[in-house]
């Protein structure tokens, strides 16, 4: 499976709660068991039940309608039916003195449904341990829980702790799943599930959490989305859990937007009139803000406010397209940021020669990153000429410089999959694409990596 990008969550679903906005997507994981399960199945039969038991009378011998009707304990007139539509198909034939008898088709028919046995058979059976039900997950979808936190995965609560009992998996569900494959031309039907010879696999398929909140009253709801779309009785089910409060997740108020220069500032194209122009795909009038007057698409603002959502689409566009320069700040490092993907993207940029600045810490340790995404940017600056990593002493700057843009902010670029307090802010920051402005900018910060993150221009 795929996870849909944050920006397509927002657009599709960031209404879905009245009152409430979308404050985050965060990636998670669902706990999902892996069952082997032994049924009683057989190939699904062509012909509706009625149906089978008239052509198979008749191949037994039995030929009045009403003696079949009689056996079987139905109406003459059901019978009657039945074998109407039967000599139709061509099934059947009736003689002048009334008894059937099966055409070359039907003896066929006959014989084909008296082969049909129902066999013992094991499956693997999906099971979701938060909405308690069998599913169709793909196999090669789910990870272990291991890679799951690697990968700084929001860990979603199961319903239960118990283990799956029988009464949890009924036929119905079974059939509705062999229904839906891909490989339904099979027919294979489930008659009886006869027990669950093995529960022991535990495994997790990737989501994405969504946190709908009211960052002044605090109020906080969940949904979750799978493969791009969103499920209703998961978000039921993390709302019967309790699951904000398992999860520890707050909304909160966000810090205050770092502040430009004066004349930064009243270039700035505030959020309002950048969510207009997205919808609108036209021109904001330029009566409403002076400076979009030659900005026709949100691409050309020379200085714009930039979203919550936003903010990890610039850091991708920065590690899959910088061409000369990067620069990153932030506070913490977490592995759900620096994963595979991450250190990937950044050593083919590397390769490209591009010269890449980063800066982290926040206090006298790193408690609040992860060893293990520490350890992998350590590893790549040893084989990396062109690349600095740099702890910092005391910096609150998050900052995202490549090439020609230069984004100030409030937003962690290196932890938000995994906020160790689990609070979500609406951050906002602010996007320069003036080349001088970006220059200063970038000149400024590399003094701050070279002192330590200490700012030279403030130090008394």
């Amino acid at each position: 499976m795929s996870l849909t990008s944050a920006d397509t969550i927002r657009r599709r679903f960031g209404d879905h709660r009245p009152g409430l906005q979308l404050i985050s997507v965060v990636d998670a994981a669902l706990p999902v068991t892996i069952l082997r399960v032994d049924v009683l199945a057989q190939e699904r039969k062509p012909l509706p039940l009625l149906e089978e038991f008239i052509l198979r009378f008749v191949h037994a011998g039995v030929r009045e309608i009403d003696e079949i009707a009689a056996l079987l304990g139905l109406r003459r007139d059901q019978v009657v039916s039945t074998v109407a539509d039967q000599i139709s198909s061509s099934n059947l034939v009736r003689s002048s003195a009334g008894e059937l008898g099966l055409t070359t088709l039907g003896l066929e028919a006959a014989r084909n449904l008296a082969a049909v046995q129902p066999v013992l058979t094991q499956l693997n059976v999906p099971f979701d341990r938060l909405v308690w039900n069998a599913q169709d997950y793909a196999r090669g979808a789910l990870i272990k829980k291991r890679d799951a936190q690697e990968a700084g995965l929001e860990i979603l609560p199961a319903k239960k702790s118990s283990r799956v009992d029988l009464p949890d998996l009924t036929v119905e569900r079974f059939n509705e799943l062999v229904e839906s494959r891909e490989d339904r031309a099979r027919r294979v039907e489930v008659l009886r599930v006869r027990k669950i010879a093995s529960q022991n696999v535990h495994l997790y398929l990737p989501a994405q959490l969504l946190v709908y909140g009211d960052t002044e009253s605090g109020e906080v709801e969940l949904g979750l989305c799978i493969d791009g779309d969103l499920q209703a009785a998961h978000g039921l089910e993390l709302a019967a859990a309790d699951a904000v409060i398992k999860l520890g997740i707050s909304v909160a108020r966000p810090e205050p937007r770092p502040t430009l220069a004066r004349e930064l500032e009243e270039q700035r194209v505030g959020s309002d009139q950048v969510e207009l122009l997205r919808v609108a795909g036209g021109r904001i009038d330029p009566e409403v803000h002076e400076s979009s007057e030659n900005a026709s698409r949100v691409e050309d603002m020379a200085v714009r406010s930039v979203g919550v959502h936003e903010h990890p689409e610039l850091l991708t566009s920065a590690l899959n397209g910088a061409k000369r320069r990067m620069l990153l700040i932030a506070p913490w490092v977490k592995g759900g940021v620096v994963n595979t993907d991450f250190v990937a993207a950044l050593e083919r940029r590397l390769r490209a020669g591009v010269q890449v600045h980063i800066g982290h810490g926040y206090g006298p340790d790193d408690k609040g990153s992860d060893d293990f995404a520490l350890r992998k940017l350590a590893n790549l600056a040893d084989r990396y000429d062109n690349l600095r990593v740099v702890r910092l002493r005391n910096t609150h700057a998050k900052i995202l410089i490549f090439d020609d843009q230069w984004i100030t902010t409030s937003f962690n670029w290196l932890s938000f999959r995994g906020d160790p307090n689990r609070t979500y802010r609406m951050e906002e920051g602010t996007l320069v694409q003036i080349q001088s402005e970006v220059d200063k900018a970038f000149d400024r910060y590399n003094e701050i990596l070279n002192a330590g993150g200490v700012d030279p221009r403030v130090q008394h």
